[in-house]
């Protein structure tokens, strides 16, 4: 596996998103959940989107999927960076001077794989991930994406430690906030309109160590030019709300403003709105409707 993703990784960046968008609509045309998922939480969001946008959606995914081995195999970054230096990390770095680490949110929209590398050139960071259960493939996705000054957390207790301890030693962690928790570890919040179970992770570390909070996102260019570096600091860098269910809300409010700069690069075929086992999913008026501030 591993020499089959460096095999990939030679190929251009134009090309891999060619093949991974080809791929990525035949996967959303054929029957099944799959395609039904993308096309009901897109119209869920957006109930005006056409069908030349749901089509691009599900290029889109099919591109997220071709970047990870362009990515995890090459030892540069090989693509073009806009906004990145003279923008993202230059405010992100004015947070963090404040001493008490910084939480980046990098939601799954445009092409999350290149923020915590491009982080990783200029400073430290550490990035929570999913592992899978088998044990062989967890040891490959955290060696494969492990980089000088970037570190891999599993989303386990100890990764948890891991995140406070560089959050404390006033570094940067990076987290997907719109992964749906297990069961008792997250908050019921609006997600477009819709009750979405959110991590109460986020909100957990900031009380710990009063990091401030950041959303980001690497807008894909077409044919292959490369990325734009789009951000949002959540409340003026300052605390979220007390309420655990108010800030799950405020992050999710967040994430719905990155996403309307770029619909079609969000990845709808997620099954944002799953009830993980054990929860009772709330009526609708029930939720907070909390409004987010951003700078």
């Amino acid at each position: 596996m591993t020499f089959l993703f460096w095999l990939i990784s030679r190929l251009p960046l134009r090309l891999l998103h060619a093949v991974g968008g080809a791929l990525g609509l035949l996967a959303a045309r054929m029957p099944g959940r799959y395609g039904n998922r993308l096309r009901e939480n897109f119209l869920l969001a957006y109930p005006d989107a056409t069908e030349q946008m749901i089509a691009d959606a599900a290029r889109s995914a099919g591109c997220m999927a071709m970047e990870m081995p362009y990515f995890w195999s090459r030892k540069t970054i090989g693509a073009r960076l806009y906004g990145f230096d003279d923008y993202l990390w230059p405010e992100l770095e004015k947070l963090q001077a404040r001493g008490h680490g910084i939480i980046i949110l990098t939601p799954h929209l445009g092409c999350f794989e290149v923020l915590p590398q491009s982080h990783a050139l200029l400073r430290p960071v550490t990035a929570l991930f999913k592992p899978p259960h088998q044990t062989w493939l967890r040891d490959w996705i955290e060696r494969m994406r492990t980089r000088p000054n970037l570190a891999m957390a599993p989303a386990t207790p100890r990764g948890v430690r891991m995140l406070v301890k560089a959050l404390k030693r006033g570094q940067a962690v990076g987290i997907l906030p719109d992964q749906v928790p297990s069961g008792g570890e997250g908050n019921w919040a609006p997600f477009f309109g819709k009750p979405a179970y959110t991590m109460a992770l986020v909100h957990r570390l900031q009380q710990l160590t009063r990091a401030p909070v950041a959303a980001i996102f690497g807008e894909r260019l077409p044919r292959g030019a490369g990325y734009r570096g789009h951000l949002r600091i959540i409340n003026d860098g300052g605390m979220l709300p007390e309420d655990p269910a108010e800030a799950a809300a405020v992050i999710n409010r967040t994430i719905e403003e990155l996403v309307a700069i770029a619909p079609t690069q969000y990845l709808w075929s997620y099954n944002r709105y799953k009830t993980p086992s054990g929860i009772e999913r709330p009526p609708q008026d029930a939720l907070p409707a909390t409004e987010s501030s951003h700078s």
